[in-house]
């Protein structure tokens, strides 16, 4: 099976859960819960192996309020699921990272738990976002260009930049098939040893991260991208697959919930 529908397979699969996992989530219920549901999902495909395992973000932590980025004074448990509980009309954001068959993909859903229309706009900021950065990624622009034309936007429509507070402040990152298969599957920080080392054999390789400070542009292969907005007590985000060749790029997918919900509202 080609490699590309196995990856579009897989990432439609991680949207499946969340949406699934949305549709489970009850008053009362703590982002712990949340990620074991979705944890629970992959397990009874007989998937347990993560880049990333999930992350559930309720209310204000969905804009990291409060958050550090991780280093030397912060080892990022910040963002680990905790046992805040789930109230109606609060922001929800689930993110996780399931490898299928040892290809991984990187998916992020944003949505609101009830009724509530300050998040419903935001999530329709999101596209604007998604258009920006396929434009630019088609024009071969530096990743530091794309990061900064992100800020600006952030700036142009009132939001704070939540995705500089990931680790080294990346609004994406590359994804793909992972090495080292039969180590074990021990998370640290919730991600697991085989992320690490592909991230390692991509970055020898060229850009693997999308920093503000990396000139180049985004190198050819696929980009896990996850543009962050926040505002003071809530923050949305998309994260899905761009695939970058070497003459366009193109998102992997366009019939994705956070789209296909945002156009038809």
């Amino acid at each position: 099976m080609d490699e590309l529908f196995q990856m579009k397979a897989a990432q439609k699969l991680a949207y499946e859960a969340v949406v699934s996992v949305r549709s489970q989530l009850k008053v009362g219920m703590s982002e712990i819960e949340a990620t074991e549901l979705i944890e629970d999902f992959f397990a009874k495909r007989d998937h347990t192996l993560f880049f990333h395992k999930p992350f559930a973000w309720f209310g204000d932590r969905t804009a990291f309020v409060g958050f550090k980025r991780p280093g030397l004074d912060s080892l990022g448990l910040d963002f680990l699921p905790t046992k805040r509980k789930l109230e109606e009309g609060m922001p929800v954001i689930l993110d996780v990272a399931p490898a299928v068959d040892g290809l991984a993909v990187d998916i992020g859903y944003s949505f609101c738990f009830g009724e509530n229309q300050e998040v419903e706009l935001a999530r329709k900021d999101l596209l604007l976002f998604r258009e920006l950065i396929l434009k630019a990624a088609n024009e071969k622009q530096p990743i530091t260009e794309i990061y900064r034309q992100v800020d600006q936007l952030l700036k142009d429509k009132g939001y704070k930049n939540c995705h500089a507070i990931y680790p080294l402040g990346v609004l994406g990152h590359k994804i793909g098939k992972l090495p080292l298969l039969k180590l074990p599957k021990i998370p640290i920080m919730g991600f697991h040893p085989q992320a690490y080392a592909y991230l390692l054999k991509e970055k020898i390789m060229g850009p693997a991260i999308m920093t503000e400070d990396e000139t180049r542009p985004l190198s050819v292969g696929l980009w896990a991208i996850e543009p962050h907005l926040g505002k003071e007590n809530f923050g949305v985000k998309f994260e899905e697959i761009l695939v970058v060749t070497p003459t366009h790029s193109y998102w992997l997918d366009d019939s994705l919930p956070h789209v296909t919900e945002i156009k038809s509202a």
